[in-house]
């Protein structure tokens, strides 16, 4: 680090500029002199840079609160349409990509169909033309105030290289989706594993607000994991830290798809039950709600492993909460019942009463507005990188 770095009063204002949009963003509603006691800037810095936030449109004031000794303080917020940010969710069933506030709202959306049979590079050619043409819907008002996109998309991703090195279910391997999706839209592209992006989406919009040392638990046809620590997502040496679904829970156990025996997955996630049943999964669980006994022996031993599991990142990670999310958990709440209870069987008792167990608030728009949420996690910590 250049001696005179600590002296750039340009860089620490900066600094200071995107640490309080952060602390704004984070408490949704903050005065200034709450801002001021939070950081120990003075009064006059925080008013200063506050006065910029608000003149570049990312900042609001929305009324007043009563303070100190009856004195009346105007309250701040992010501006939601201050600037906005394109999210992609790359899945198997389909592309969604949507424009989106500042505070996780969808504003105009569109669909494409996923089609397995082409190659990596045409489908991201489709989906750059999709983005321009949406764009061109919004106008140019909203056109001209994106961000960055950010694409969510389930595997392996470099970070900060954004390529992916596979994706089991779309049969890719080794493509440069940011590298190619930069040339093709002259935008900052960000991508990354999709759980990490529902983690950070409900850290910044939904249930895990309260929660800066949290783990996610992700149950869809596969099973994944992300994990935050002091509010920053943990990324693990080559970005492939929370591969939970990977974890051998029984060295004698059936077969996964990665070639390896008893992995937590083949116990868990929808394409293994439908492998192991022969039936589709709606049907497992419509079985099992008529109490027939094959479909309870699958469900109850899912159950089981999703409580080792829990149990498992209790004392990996020893997080505040867990979060339990995918579609999985969403469509299919019976498998999660009594799930605490299950789990409580394998902690270790110095972590029992340890954690939450914690489910989304964001709905059937998550993976876009996760992928949304993964823009303005680096763009608020901008400055940090740079100081």
């Amino acid at each position: 680090m250049p001696l005179n770095l600590k002296y750039d009063q340009g860089r620490i204002r900066k600094y200071h500029y995107f640490m309080l949009l952060s602390l704004i963003q984070k408490h949704k509603k903050i005065s200034r002199s709450q801002l001021a006691q939070l950081t120990k800037m003075s009064n006059t810095s925080v008013g200063k840079i506050i006065k910029e936030l608000i003149n570049d449109e990312l900042v609001v004031e929305v009324g007043q609160t009563e303070g100190e000794v009856g004195r009346r303080a105007t309250l701040l917020e992010i501006n939601p349409t201050g600037s906005f940010i394109v999210g992609v969710e790359l899945d198997k069933s389909g592309i969604q990509i949507a424009v989106v506030t500042l505070t996780g709202e969808v504003i105009e959306k569109r669909q494409l169909a996923f089609d397995i049979d082409k190659s990596a590079y045409n489908i991201l050619g489709e989906l750059a033309e999709e983005i321009l043409r949406l764009l061109d819907q919004v106008g140019v008002d909203i056109k001209e105030k994106i961000i960055a996109i950010g694409v969510s998309i389930p595997g392996l991703i470099t970070w900060p290289e954004g390529r992916v090195l596979r994706v089991p279910q779309f049969h890719w391997d080794n493509i440069d989706v940011k590298a190619y999706l930069e040339r093709k839209l002259d935008y900052v592209v960000y991508v990354d594993n999709h759980v990490r992006t529902v983690l950070l989406a409900e850290n910044l919009y939904g249930s895990m607000k309260d929660f800066n040392d949290s783990v996610c638990i992700y149950v869809g046809s596969g099973v994944g994991g992300a994990a935050m620590l002091n509010g920053e997502i943990l990324r693990g040496h080559r970005n492939m830290l929370g591969e939970i679904g990977h974890m051998t829970l029984d060295p004698q156990g059936v077969m996964c798809d990665c070639g390896r025996l008893g992995c937590l997955q083949t116990f868990v996630c929808s394409s293994e039950i439908e492998k192991q049943v022969q039936q589709p999964i709606q049907e497992v669980f419509a079985a099992f709600e008529r109490q027939e006994d094959w479909a309870i022996r699958i469900i109850s031993r899912a159950r089981t492993y999703l409580g080792l599991a829990i149990s498992n990142v209790i004392c990996i990670y020893n997080p505040e909460a867990v979060l339990l999310a995918g579609p999985m958990i969403q469509e299919f709440p019976s498998l999660v019942q009594d799930v605490a209870v299950e789990s409580d069987k394998y902690v270790w008792n110095p972590f029992k009463d340890s954690f939450h167990l914690i489910y989304p608030e964001i709905g059937k728009d998550s993976g876009v507005i996760g992928a949304s949420a993964l823009v303005l996690n680096e763009f608020l910590r901008f400055s940090n990188d740079e100081i």
